[in-house]
């Protein structure tokens, strides 16, 4: 624990120390972050709050790393992972400690779908249906967010996707075109990626198609290649997917009017060898598609209400489906299983300058449906069930938020929301009703922004969120009725439908520096959580059940506290140089703790520390990046009792990447991923593991491995 301070406090110290040496005030300082701006990005009215730690990663940024998915983009922010399954792929964001349905996710304001995972083994819907290539941004919002409403309890990722101006001169008719390609050896994945974008008089269009081929991802180095858990080679298989995003903008006066179309479609079948034996073979055959079509509008011509308006309406669909198959020399054995949520999302928001009221309100609505459906097939035999009734839901919010600026200086920024949720099922051939569930919430923060210098500002806030259950909380039913050798082996897991909703109180403060020099951003934060759900909690046994009754139960309460760091230092101007040389640093560490039974809480990751060396020519013509990311180990005492021999060895890993355009509209980059051929283990995807007979080298991250790409626009 001291070490852990005094490494922040050296990195502190040294932050601070570059910060005062640069004492020549700037009226050109890049004030991202740190002052109230309103601006259209993506398809919606963007408001930046200052009292909240945002991290924004752009297109370009997305590129010039070579990321060809969500877990590149986000390998080098300290406090933000992934979680990922060897067989279902990425599952989920994890935002300090807390990731699945407690962490939002949008795309162009439209929440993607929950996350439903009754089972580990035949059926895991992840969240994960999009493609980086058809990004404009994201932008990671950490901590509770009062505005967002349910499930932004970690924080919110809002994906925004490509517009048509982005590629198009800013004024007059004008075509694009590009095509690009990029090769990453640690998964063999093949990309390609087609654009093309048009302004013809007040219409705006953009068609943006990726292709992506890969197969199995590389650990550190093979393994033993052997059936069942012991095997350390990954199991082999092969992966595709298709992404295709449309867009059509009428640009009218005071307002742009707009449509979308977005298609994702990823699927892989792997050799499940690792759960194979001799006589059997397991084999996965799983698709994610989802598909939207919505519409938007922006007003940003004044009335009374509003100085500027954003609307949208859309539908969404996302359908998992896991095969799975399991042959023998006795039985073939199919096993298919779905997920399917659809329906409508609106949402509307505001914003009006009354004086030094700055207010921001407006509301959402959303109708959902959900159904799963499970086949077994055993020698042409099919049993067919469900884990949980088809179910509709309806959530809708309304919130109010103020920028209000008491002087130059100082400015308080409260908001409140009420939020309303109800779930209704109905029965049918396969299962029961379970009921309804309903309730709402009233939700509020209070933030502060102090600027106390032209370089030095204070932020600050503390509110309540909470979230509502899941399906898979509410309503998972599943029964094993088996007796063997006179022994009844009988269980039950039973819906709950009057779980209460989660709730939680965080509180966050920071330091910020901004300067011609220097950018650097100082948090801590502390939040607590209530009514933590808790699955297959045992609520006995009995004659009919002999080995035991389970169900979901709002039992744990959870603490996280933390503190993060992050810098950016122009070393070009410091050193008197033209071009555009920066260091960059991130550094995240957090503590957290089941209250409920005095247990850490294993969602937390270790501590990280990011730098890397960044170049970027004054033509923008070529450049690179040098970095390095250190994590610290997951000691057993930061670890509950049952996985403590999941304990994870400290690591270092450095990766280089470069661009260059060797000629007008061709752009080539490269990249050296884990240089030094590091052996690693990352937390996240080792920590949900149950059997301590698995073989941990499956699970290392890939060693050296390279990219390539090529693009050409014209």
């Amino acid at each position: 624990m001291h070490t852990r301070f005094r490494l922040t406090l050296i990195a502190v110290a040294v932050l601070s120390a570059t910060a005062h040496a640069d004492e020549a005030p700037s009226n050109s300082v890049n004030t991202t972050n740190i002052s109230e701006r309103i601006q259209v990005d993506g398809d919606r009215l963007k408001t930046e709050k200052p009292d909240s730690v945002t991290i924004n990663i752009s297109a370009d940024k997305i590129a010039n790393s070579m990321s060809t998915d969500i877990a590149d983009v986000l390998r080098h922010e300290p406090g933000v992972t992934i979680t990922r399954d060897e067989r279902f792929g990425i599952g989920s964001i994890n935002i300090r400690g807390l990731d699945g349905n407690r962490v939002k996710l949008q795309v162009d304001g439209v929440e993607l779908a929950d996350s439903y995972g009754p089972t580990t083994t035949y059926l895991q819907s992840g969240r994960n249906s999009l493609d980086t290539d058809a990004l404009q941004a994201m932008e990671i919002v950490k901590g509770g967010d009062v505005s967002a409403g349910s499930g932004a309890f970690g924080g919110v990722v809002r994906f925004n996707t490509k517009q048509p101006q982005d590629f198009l001169n800013a004024t007059g008719d004008d075509s694009y075109f590009s095509l690009a390609a990029n090769y990453r050896s640690d998964s063999e994945r093949f990309s390609e990626t087609a654009t093309v974008a048009n302004r013809s008089g007040a219409v705006e269009s953009l068609l943006l198609y990726t292709r992506r081929d890969g197969q199995e991802r590389e650990n550190h180095g093979g393994g033993v290649d052997i059936m069942g858990l012991a095997r350390g080679k990954v199991n082999p298989g092969d992966n595709s997917s298709n992404n295709l995003l449309g867009k059509v903008i009428w640009q009218l006066a005071g307002s742009r009017l707009g449509v979308t179309g977005e298609y994702f479609q990823g699927e892989s079948q792997i050799d499940l060898f690792s759960q194979s034996t001799e006589s059997t073979t397991d084999r996965s055959d799983d698709e994610l598609t989802r598909y939207r079509l919505g519409m938007f509008q922006d007003i940003t011509q004044a009335t009374a209400l509003y100085d500027s308006l954003h609307w949208q309406l859309d539908y969404q669909k996302t359908k998992t489906t896991n095969g799975t198959r399991l042959d023998s020399a006795m039985s073939q054995r199919f096993v298919d299983r779905f997920y399917d949520q659809k329906g409508w999302q609106g949402s509307l928001k505001l914003v009006k300058q009354w004086g030094d009221h700055q207010l921001s309100y407006g509301g959402n609505y959303q109708y959902q449906e959900f159904e799963n459906l499970n086949q077994d097939t055993v020698n042409d035999v099919t049993e067919t069930d469900r884990f949980s009734p088809p179910a509709d839901g309806n959530k809708w919010g309304v919130y109010v938020s103020d920028h209000w600026q008491l002087t130059d200086n100082f400015a308080l920024l409260p908001a409140v929301r009420y939020d309303r949720y109800h779930y209704s099922t109905s029965s049918d051939q396969y299962i029961d009703d379970w009921g309804d569930s309903r309730d709402d919430k009233l939700t509020g923060q209070l933030g502060f922004d102090w600027h106390i210098t032209e370089q030095l500002s204070m932020f600050g806030r503390y509110g309540s969120g909470f979230r509502a259950p899941a399906m898979t909380e509410l309503y998972y039913y599943y029964e094993h009725s088996v007796s063997f050798g006179g022994m009844n082996m009988s269980y039950i897991i039973r819906p709950n439908p009057d779980l209460e909703p989660e709730s939680s109180t965080f509180a966050e403060a920071g330091l910020r520096w901004a300067s011609d020099l220097l950018s650097a951003e100082l948090t801590v934060y502390d939040n607590h959580y209530r009514q933590f759900i808790e699955s297959q909690v045992s609520l006995g046994s009995s004659p009919e059940y002999a080995l035991g009754q389970f169900t979901a139960l709002n039992l744990d309460k959870v603490d996280i506290k933390g503190v993060e760091l992050r810098g950016s230092l122009d070393l070009a101007k410091w050193l008197g140089y033209r071009d555009g040389l920066r260091l960059d640093a991130a550094f995240a560490y957090a503590d957290g703790e089941n209250v409920g039974d005095d247990q850490p809480l294993d969602s937390v990751s270790p501590m990280e520390l990011f730098t890397a060396l960044n170049y970027d020519s004054a033509s923008n013509n070529w450049g690179g990046s040098l970095s390095a990311s250190w994590t610290a180990k997951k000691k057993t005492s930061d670890i509950t009792a049952n996985n403590q021999w999941l304990a994870t060895d400290s690591f270092t890993v450095v990766d280089l990447t470069a661009y260059v355009e060797p000629v007008s509209n061709l752009r080539l980059t490269a990249g050296v991923f884990n240089l030094f051929d590091k052996e690693y283990l990352l937390w996240n995807d080792i920590r949900s593991l149950s059997n301590s007979g698995e073989n941990l080298y499956r699970y290392t991250q890939p060693g050296r491995n390279f990219g390539v790409g090529i693009k050409y626009s014209f």
